[in-house]
């Protein structure tokens, strides 16, 4: 707020009247007493005096009003809290007081709303994936603002409303989790979370109760628009997950394939050997034999992946077992080849899903100022 002393010396020095004097250090007075919370009158004129009293809001605050979809009154209340949107280290600390209303993510806090100072903090992720984090933020602690704007009965009338919407959600919905925390120690404040979280994040065809749709529509434009920021920001962390769930799955399968096609080319280049060995041997056998010997010698074989070589003269046989270790040692490079560049892709996707696996990560913890770096 500007300083209202230069102003009151301008007018002396022109000598106005005592009495207008008094009035206007009466009136600025009154607004420095306004902007000090104001203890007695209504948060909603607070907040209206303040939201004319305050700085121009940032274009990067009217931005998160308009990516909220707030509407004039949502805007009145969320510019006079003259919100302070901060990276993760400029961050800590600002929501520990046990009476902030704080809007929690990923288990901590991500904004927070003062009653007493009237005033918002928010977290802001670096990673720009997750600026509908800090959007949804931004509308939850304003509604935190408008809650303390209603009257005692419109409260009483709407906690009930809120207690029924909420009974309705999943056993499994994540935005339970998240109310728990955020109303903690402090059972006092689940109405006020309950009208925070319900009216950023829950949405039914038609609408929810008409008297609870009829005050969020004072503050929020589009409250359809502005739950599908919510859900649009779940999808994409879903999504990034069922990627990586999808690719995992597929890698173990080729993986599994890769590493069963050269446990079977191990286990052929032996048998290979093996019967090179004996082929050697027979071929040597043979060969020391007397020419008649040799002449009336018949031979069969089965080779080692199942091929019969009938009965035959020797020379016969052992010219068809040359012929399969000549086809064997062309076939085997041959095979290894196609195994080695499947293993050598399957070993690129193990990098890519990896790579997802820590890009995902990265982002949950970003969600999470305490453990976001800095």
């Amino acid at each position: 707020m500007a300083d209202p002393a230069p102003a009151a010396r301008g007018h002396r020095r022109r000598r106005i009247p005592t009495t207008v004097g008094v009035v206007l250090v009466a009136v600025l007075g009154g607004a420095t007493w306004l902007s000090s919370g104001a203890p007695g009158l209504p948060h909603d004129v607070v907040s209206a005096v303040e939201a004319r009293l305050a700085p121009a809001p940032s274009a990067q605050v009217v931005a998160l009003a308009d990516a909220a979809h707030l509407s004039d009154d949502g805007r009145t209340l969320f510019y006079g809290t003259r919100p302070q949107v901060l990276g993760a280290a400029a961050f800590a600390g600002h929501c520990a007081d046990s009476q902030a209303l704080r809007a929690v993510s990923a288990g901590g806090a991500v904004g927070c709303f003062q009653e007493g100072a009237n005033s918002i903090v928010l977290y802001e992720p670096a990673d720009p994936r997750l600026h509908p984090a800090v959007v949804e933020a931004a509308a939850h602690e304003t509604l935190h603002a408008a809650w303390a704007s209603l009257s005692a009965d419109e409260r009483g009338q709407l906690t009930p409303l809120l207690e029924v919407e909420v009974a309705a959600l999943a056993g499994d919905d994540p935005i339970l989790e998240r109310i728990t925390a955020s109303v903690g120690v402090h059972p006092e404040g689940r109405p006020t979370e309950l009208f925070a979280y319900v009216g950023t994040t829950v949405w039914r065809a038609g609408g929810l109760a008409p008297q609870l749709e009829a005050v969020y529509a004072r503050f929020v434009a589009d409250r359809a628009a502005l739950v599908a920021v919510y859900t649009d920001g779940q999808a994409l962390l879903a999504a990034m997950g069922a990627e990586i769930d999808a690719a995992s799955q597929a890698l173990v399968t080729r993986e599994t394939t890769n590493a069963q096609s050269r446990a079977q080319y191990v286990a052929d280049v032996s048998s290979v050997d093996y019967y090179r060995q004996e082929y050697q041997a027979k071929v040597a056998e043979v060969a020391s034999m007397s020419a008649g010997l040799r002449g009336r010698l018949q031979l069969g074989w089965e080779w080692w992946d199942g091929t019969k070589l009938p009965m035959a003269p020797a020379e016969s046989t052992l010219a068809d077992a040359a012929a399969l270790l000549a086809r064997d040692d062309v076939a085997l490079p041959a095979r290894v080849a196609v195994i080695e560049v499947d293993e050598g892709s399957a070993a690129a996707e193990r990098t890519r899903v990896e790579g997802l696996v820590a890009d995902l990560q990265a982002l949950q913890a970003q969600l999470d100022p305490a453990t976001s770096p800095s």
